[in-house]
């Protein structure tokens, strides 16, 4: 019973120290090109966007086809 305990906590610390990895390392990735910084932008902008167009008043008073949001977003590109 207690080889059963170890393996689980020893896999357990193992996944908590993988997490904490994986956290510290997307958290120190600020982007300083441009480039970066303008698709950030652009990426934020676009969930700002979805967030409007896409709640519950929106999406529930209009027919699914006059919404447009799938042309509106492949028609730029």
């Amino acid at each position: 019973m207690s080889a059963i305990l170890i393996l689980f906590g020893s896999l357990g610390g193992i996944a908590l120290l993988l997490l904490i990895l994986v956290l510290v390392r997307r958290s120190s990735g600020h982007t300083e090109e441009t480039d970066g910084l303008r698709i950030e932008q652009e990426a934020r902008r676009q969930a700002q966007m979805d967030r409007v167009s896409c709640n519950a008043r929106a999406i529930h008073t209009s027919t699914p086809t006059a919404s447009g949001i799938y042309q509106q977003r492949h028609r730029r590109g």
